[in-house]
């Protein structure tokens, strides 16, 4: 409910809902109803923009007083909201290392600003010394792989561990440190150490933190599309999925990234939405059991791993190149489903025109480089 009233007047009690059946358009529905005082429209206009821009999901009651109704006004209002939101999005990027989760942070990036958002990235992957951004947050000036090897004698797994299980236990530092961004959209980089996600519980733990601090998140876990080039390599990448997956318990995206570099490893077996589907994977236990080094496994335990893959259908993949602003549009349409992002004033609109401008870079033989209008040999 919120009570949109005018200075020194009485207000109106209006009741703001949205429809959660989806419909053919691409905006949310709004219903609004006065269940006390002024039923005029500019009433049921500004409760219905407040509620959108406030950002909740739970009932709340909120009041406000306003000195006219004019666009101005909403405009001025619709930026003090943005600025002073009451819940925080982001989306927490992690995979393998070599999957692309820096460059992945850096374009994102781009991309969200380019279409209006105020975006802060996060580096807390204390070994990223190569970064194509300019973090707004660094793990850095908390603490260094480098001193955590030397003070501890420790390798370079042991000291990300030790980072992580550092950081997590001063996050008041970065509760800090995010306070000073207010009205921006996060995006983490996180460490490419695939344990930390699988079965360490310090990454868990700190996002945990993050969502009781007040934050909306989503997982995004990049993987290597070249993996789909090999049976066994594939089936890896799944139960690595599913792992994180149920490990993090986040929303989660899967990504296959590099979908402009997969051929270079050799034809796909199947159709490329085999593989981003997740589809029927007997097809690809058969090619499996082919697999010299794999049929020393056993064919049992091959089908074992296939059928709880397929037990728990949690896993799918969404293709990207990160040169396609397209398809990094479907990775962003995908997070802002899965966090409950709603869109700013225009965005949607400079999404559409930031499409309509970009160039579309291709395969060799002239084939797109969304990975799902890749073919393979009959």
């Amino acid at each position: 409910m919120i009570i949109v009233t005018q200075f020194k007047k009485i207000g109106a009690l209006v009741l703001v809902n949205r429809d959660e059946v989806k419909s053919s358009s691409s905006d949310p529905v709004f219903h609004t109803r006065s269940l006390l005082g002024n039923d005029s429209d500019d009433i049921h206009v500004f409760a219905r923009h407040l509620y959108e821009h406030l950002r909740i999901n739970k009932p709340a009651v909120f009041g406000i007083s306003l000195k006219d109704y004019s666009v101005k006004t909403l405009t001025l209002l619709k930026e003090v909201l943005l600025e002073h939101s009451l819940c925080i999005f982001g989306q927490i990027v992690i995979g393998p290392p070599g999957s692309g989760k820096t460059t992945y942070c850096h374009e994102m990036s781009q991309f969200l600003q380019q279409i209006g958002r105020k975006v802060a990235v996060v580096n807390i992957d204390p070994a990223n010394d190569g970064m194509m951004y300019t973090p707004a947050i660094d793990i850095a000036n908390l603490i260094t792989l480098e001193e955590v090897m030397v003070n501890y004698h420790l390798g370079p797994n042991g000291g990300l561990v030790y980072c992580m299980e550092f950081l997590e236990k001063n996050m008041d530092w970065l509760f800090e440190k995010i306070n000073h961004f207010k009205g921006h959209y996060f995006i983490f980089d996180c460490p490419g150490q695939v344990e930390l996600y699988t079965h360490h519980n310090s990454v868990k733990n700190i996002t945990e933190k993050l969502v009781g601090f007040g934050m909306h998140l989503c997982a995004i876990n990049l993987i290597d599309s070249h993996y789909c080039s090999d049976p066994g390599k594939f089936i890896s990448t799944l139960l690595m999925s599913l792992t994180t997956m149920l490990n993090i318990a986040l929303p989660h995206v899967n990504v296959l990234s590099k979908t402009d570099l997969t051929e270079r490893y050799g034809k796909l077996l199947f159709h490329p939405s085999f593989y981003t589907e997740v589809l029927d994977l007997d097809y690809l236990l058969d090619a499996l059991n082919e697999d010299p080094f794999a049929h020393k496994r056993g064919l049992k335990l091959n089908k074992a791993l296939v059928e709880l893959i397929e037990g728990y259908n949690l896993v799918s993949f969404i293709p990207l190149c990160i040169k396609n602003k397209e398809l990094i549009s479907r990775v962003h349409a995908a997070v802002d489903t899965a966090n409950g992002y709603i869109f700013g004033s225009g965005e949607e609109r400079n999404v559409n025109a930031l499409l309509s401008s970009a160039v579309g870079v291709h395969f060799a033989g002239g084939r797109d480089t969304g990975f799902e209008e890749m073919s393979t040999d009959p």
